[in-house]
């Protein structure tokens, strides 16, 4: 039953507790209270991807709003997609009695593991309106059958 609660550590979203214990609830509270960007989840800041397979091809599909298509990089090594991205924005506002500026920034890395089956020359990707489409074809697979003929 324990599985079915859902596990957050920031006590803002729900009222469940991870510890259980009221000294653990304590320790809990100081140290989500000290530091709550350790406790948001790591998957807060990765974009959603989402792969699909069929008898020809893989397909990756990369959730990247507002990054430039020059600040990302698709990487093959050993079977495994790599994708990096880099966001940077910066707004400034001036006015005769405002100064207002405001810089964002941040990165990341997700790695989606294929494998080895893919025909590499003549995978395609393609950057429009955010989302990003990787489509990597099978290599042929040649049948290891062999017939031997009885004399």
């Amino acid at each position: 039953m324990k599985n079915l609660i859902p596990w957050n550590w920031r006590l803002g979203k729900n009222k469940t507790r991870t510890t259980g214990t009221e000294v653990g609830n304590l320790w809990e509270d100081v140290w989500t209270g000290m530091w709550p960007s350790l406790w948001e989840p790591v998957s807060s800041s990765l974009p959603s991807v989402d792969v699909s397979e069929n008898k020809k091809e893989y397909s990756v599909r990369a959730e990247l709003p507002g990054i430039s298509e020059k600040d990302i990089e698709l990487t093959w090594q050993e079977g495994v997609l790599s994708i990096k991205g880099e966001k940077k924005e910066e707004k400034e506002e001036k006015s005769k009695n405002r100064y207002y500026k405001e810089c964002s920034y941040g990165s990341f890395h997700r790695s989606v593991p294929v494998g080895d089956n893919v025909e590499w020359a003549k995978a395609k990707a393609k950057y429009k309106k955010g989302v990003l489409s990787v489509t990597l074809p099978k290599k042929e697979s040649k049948s290891n059958k062999t017939v031997i003929e009885i004399n």
